[in-house]
């Protein structure tokens, strides 16, 4: 309550008093590595199509069995392939385009291209794609049986929802993400030793990216073996924490830079709003994990106060909807930032959705006691 009443307090004095006359990005000009990241969104926009056909293909079976309209496509893709892919697509997907956003971001906040960062680029879009292809290939080879028996948890399918990929793949994957954490410090590092009014941000943004490359080392904390409710415990330190907790604080950090470099919010005071938001965020988040412990043997107490903050996560949402009209409040600002609207409007609908499907819904399956009765996580 404290932090909300201060995060009210301080919203008035965000805004730039003194809007531009014109675009200030309009004789911006992309460097060579922001160029290549746009490979990335085409990826991006193919595994979100792939997945949501997977998704009909998946919820089809409940209908017929093993069958998609009459087509037995389930002797090709039984429904744990289609279900395993489904689900981590949306991980893939999602991963993928804040990693592409990050990659851009970088170079435009500290107005500097390393060298060879082009290069690392596109290395890093081959990394991913092997693997993804890799990842979902090996999946497919271990349903059908084909791997041989010692393969399985290395090349194949591990069983755990979210993280089902392999382990080679899992270790390629953090592999790649700290290929990707490397490029976004030696991008962002020039703009962090001016120690001027945007080092707030940088600083956050700096280490939100730090916690998306590091906190998948959570996935490889269990093995082959290792008893269920160990492995639950870290399985839900990559899902909660690396999907819901940073990529939130990394969302929060890239939409204010973005404002800030149109020059619609204050450098300075939006520094402090994303420090607090994103205070906001993890303690709600940080706390809330522990609601998914339930098969972990952990005493109800902890379930209880997990379930607590994770039902209070719907707070910082509230905070994002009202962020949503003050973006559309700046898209009114003057005329030439009609020119943003579809991207102002998409964190429009991205925050409305939030409020209501996190939010809302989200309060109402996350009191200890509905979370006792109807999750069971």
């Amino acid at each position: 309550g404290g932090m909300a009443a201060f995060y009210a307090s301080k919203k008035e004095e965000v805004h730039s008093d003194n809007f531009p006359l014109s675009d200030p990005l309009l004789n911006a000009i992309s460097t060579p590595s922001q160029r290549a990241v746009i490979k990335y969104f085409l990826i991006v926009s193919a595994l979100m199509l792939l997945q949501i056909i997977l998704g009909v293909i998946t919820a089809h079976y409940g209908v017929e069995g093993d069958a998609f309209y009459g087509i037995p496509v389930s002797e090709i893709l039984p429904y744990s392939i289609t279900r395993t892919w489904h689900t981590q697509l949306g991980i893939f997907w999602i991963a993928t385009a804040w990693l592409a956003t990050g990659l851009y971001i970088a170079p435009a906040v500290s107005g500097y291209e390393p060298k060879g960062q082009k290069l690392g680029v596109d290395i890093l879009f081959g990394a991913l794609l092997v693997v993804v292809l890799g990842s979902m290939f090996g999946q497919w080879l271990s349903v059908q049986h084909i791997l041989p028996d010692d393969a399985w948890f290395l090349f194949g399918h591990s069983g755990y929802e979210y993280i089902d990929l392999g382990r080679f793949f899992q270790i390629a994957l953090l592999v790649g993400l700290l290929l990707w954490l490397y490029l976004m410090v030696r991008a962002i590092k020039p703009a962090l030793k001016k120690n001027d009014d945007q080092k707030p941000i940088l600083t956050l943004f700096l280490i939100s990216s730090i916690a998306i490359a590091l906190f998948y080392f959570a996935a490889l904390m269990y093995g082959k073996h290792t008893n269920l409710a160990i492995a639950e415990f870290w399985r839900w330190w990559v899902v909660h924490l690396w999907v819901e907790g940073f990529f939130e604080v990394f969302a929060t950090v890239v939409i204010s830079f973005l404002f800030v470099r149109l020059q619609l919010l204050n450098v300075k005071t939006a520094g402090q709003a994303v420090v607090l938001s994103a205070t906001i965020f993890l303690s709600g988040g940080i706390i809330g994990t522990l609601h998914h412990l339930y098969f972990s043997g952990t005493p109800v107490f902890v379930l209880a106060l997990g379930s607590v903050f994770s039902a209070l996560e719907v707070v910082p949402l509230v905070f994002v909807g009202y962020e949503a009209w003050e973006n559309i409040r700046l898209s009114r600002a003057k005329e030439w930032v009609q020119k943003y609207k579809w991207p102002i409007y998409f964190f429009v609908s991205v925050a409305f959705w939030k409020l209501v499907g996190a939010g809302l819904f989200g309060f109402m399956i996350n009191p200890p006691i509905a979370l006792y009765y109807m999750q069971g996580l």
